[in-house]
Order: C-alpha cells, then sequence, then structure tokens
C-alpha cells in the first residue's frame, strides 16, 4: 500500500466507528449487523463477551440502550490488512433497567475481508473521571 491508500484506508475506518456510534444510539440493529463481522468478539469493560449476534441482539431489542456515545483521542493505524482504532469513550447507556454513565479506553480492530472494512474485534477498560 502507498502511504496515500494507507491514508485513505485510516480514514475510512475511522469514518466507520464514527458511524457505528451513531446506528449504536439510533438503536439500529440492521446498520450495526452490517458494520460488522461475523466473528466479532466484543469484549466490555465489565469482563463479558458478546458476538456478532448477541451484541446485536442487545441493541436491536433495546435490552442495551447507547444514549450518547462522545469519542475522543481517536486514532487509527493500518496493520497488516487491518486496521486498529484507539481512543477514549464516554457513554451513557441503560442497561438491564439500570442508567450508566462509562468512560472507557477502547482497541477495535477492522479488518478488510471482502471489499469493506468490518469491525472484527473489540475490547475497552474502565478509566476513572
Amino acid at each position: 500500500m502507498t502511504p496515500a491508500e494507507i491514508k485513505a484506508l485510516e480514514q475510512q475506518v475511522l469514518a466507520l466507528d464514527e458511524q457505528r456510534c451513531k446506528v449504536l444510539v439510533a438503536k439500529d440493529g440492521p446498520g450495526l449487523a452490517a458494520l460488522i463481522d461475523a466473528g466479532l468478539t466484543y469484549t466490555h469493560a465489565s469482563g463479558r463477551r458478546d458476538t456478532k449476534d448477541s451484541y446485536v441482539d442487545s441493541v436491536a431489542t433495546k435490552r442495551v440502550q447507547y444514549l450518547q456515545i462522545d469519542r475522543e483521542e481517536v486514532t487509527a493505524r493500518v496493520a497488516g490488512t487491518s486496521v486498529i482504532v484507539e481512543g477514549k469513550v464516554r457513554m451513557k447507556i441503560h442497561s438491564d433497567g439500570v442508567d450508566k454513565n462509562l468512560y472507557n479506553r477502547y482497541l477495535g480492530v477492522w479488518t478488510t475481508t471482502s471489499g469493506k472494512p468490518l469491525l472484527t474485534a473489540w475490547a475497552s477498560t474502565k478509566l476513572e473521571g
């Protein structure tokens, strides 16, 4: 890849990650499903893990409602055929009947397998503040 192609891929994935946040707030299960890989491993700061099906289901059924998502210090870098996205995120959610304010550092891996980058892995860690 040329430097220009690398930069373009990083920008594409940053836009997809922003779109992911928007579909979460919109409670758009099908929109979320279109952005993530079938083999997704999504690890929450609590240690709970989701697959693609369980993650999309939690959003589509409104078991977990993302009310607000604000990202900061977001970066992307190409690593082979993947793009690693890192940053911090403040979220207001409603989960299992409880309102929560979360502040996490996260790492997401987007992998291009069939021409479009898809979220393949996610992990987050609770931050103070």
